[in-house]
């Protein structure tokens, strides 16, 4: 492992990363898949994490790690992009946003194995954490436009290039907009929020595989 290369280690990660990093998104309690609750319902999203405290503790603690190395890889594209070829300035602007997107939701993580952490009595949990709970929401909901909006400046960027799929990346970018769209639709109108974040995980899926067939060809490079 000493000897591999930043390209592809790189491409390991952006492969691997998203795969494994949206999988514990949706295993989230209060999420998709566990005890699923409207995200604007602060009692019922509290209640499913202390209800399922120790996967929300693991889960809490993956994300992040999950989102550092799916950094990494980002990291060494954007590096790609800028010794050669076009869409340096736009991949600059786009990772930067992306690095602050997760650093929003490592604090909403955060503050989700605080949450689950606790020993607290729900009927007593939700005024202690209630406060706390809906300042993550705003958290994670800005860390998602910043990231979806740097994700599609990415995209963009790498559909300029002559050695990339340029109609993937065109529909990544579409699906960046659309994901900047739908979280806006949920954090102006709470009653959209859980409709919207359930169509912005599958938005997602669109990046996960675009980032997968990127970390393809750096790790073959």
């Amino acid at each position: 492992m000493g000897t591999i290369s930043a390209n592809k280690l790189g491409g390991l990660a952006l492969m691997i990363a998203p795969v494994v990093t949206l999988i514990l998104y949706f295993l989230q309690p209060g999420g998709a898949f566990v005890d699923a609750a409207d995200p604007a319902d602060g009692t019922a999203t509290i209640a499913a994490m202390l209800a399922n405290a120790g996967l929300g503790k693991v889960v809490s603690v993956l994300i992040p790690l999950g989102l550092i190395v799916f950094l990494y890889g980002v990291f060494v594209l954007q590096e790609n992009i800028r010794s050669n070829g076009n869409g340096d300035a736009l991949s600059r602007l786009g990772v930067l946003m992306i690095l602050i997107g997760v650093v929003g939701w490592t604090i909403g993580s955060g503050v989700s194995l605080a949450i689950t952490g606790s020993d607290l009595p729900l009927a007593q949990a939700v005024p202690v954490y209630g406060s706390l709970y809906s300042a993550s929401v705003g958290i994670g909901t800005i860390a998602g436009i910043i990231w979806a909006t740097g994700t599609l400046l990415v995209a963009l960027a790498v559909s300029t290039r002559d050695d990339a799929n340029k109609i993937f990346a065109l529909i990544a970018a579409v699906a960046g907009a659309v994901a900047v769209a739908l979280t806006i639709i949920g954090a102006v109108d709470s009653a959209q929020m859980e409709l919207m974040g359930q169509i912005t995980g599958i938005v997602y899926l669109v990046h996960m595989a675009w980032f997968f067939v990127l970390g393809l060809n750096m790790v073959k490079e």
